[in-house]
């Protein structure tokens, strides 16, 4: 119960940009607003040679909203911010790559979506917030087994 009083402080004192939605991401797979974002872990030797996999993928069928997307990691204590992916234009599908060990000081991550193309000045239009890394995150030694996963997860969202 501490632990979720403390998770729920911390998420408040990181305000979201103004006029911006933010939602709370704690599960390696999250659909909203017609984004999903489904995480996975590439298993190395340790903790420099695994790499965490976030796929951004355009879900549902309707009209969507955002043109690009960004990706801070920060640090939930201090809010201090480093950008992991400068603002973006969307592709099919998109790929944020890290090392495990990248998370030890800046653990959260926020992507951030915006409704102008890539290039432009303007606050986002939606945030996902993570902690960390998803505890439900699934790890794989081969990337054969990783892009299995992602396959037959984007095929269940699709399904939706």
């Amino acid at each position: 119960m501490l632990a979720l009083a403390l998770v729920i402080w911390i998420a408040h004192q990181i305000p979201p940009a103004h006029g911006q939605k933010e939602f709370h991401g704690a599960d390696s797979v999250f659909e909203m607003q017609g984004v999903a974002m489904i995480w996975a872990i590439l298993k190395g030797l340790d903790e420099d040679d695994s790499w965490v996999y976030i796929r951004i993928i355009k879900s549902g069928s309707g009209p969507f909203p955002f043109q690009s997307y960004s990706v801070e990691a920060i640090d939930p204590f201090t809010n201090e911010k480093e950008q992991v992916v400068k603002k973006t234009g969307w592709e099919k599908e998109s790929v944020v790559k890290a090392t495990r060990s990248s998370f030890k000081d800046k653990p959260g991550r926020r992507i951030l979506f915006y409704k102008g193309p890539a290039g432009t000045q303007e606050k986002p239009a939606m945030a996902v917030f993570y902690m960390s890394i998803p505890d439900t995150t699934p790890e794989f030694l081969t990337e054969k087994q990783l892009e299995e996963y992602f396959g037959k997860v984007i095929e269940r969202l699709k399904k939706h």
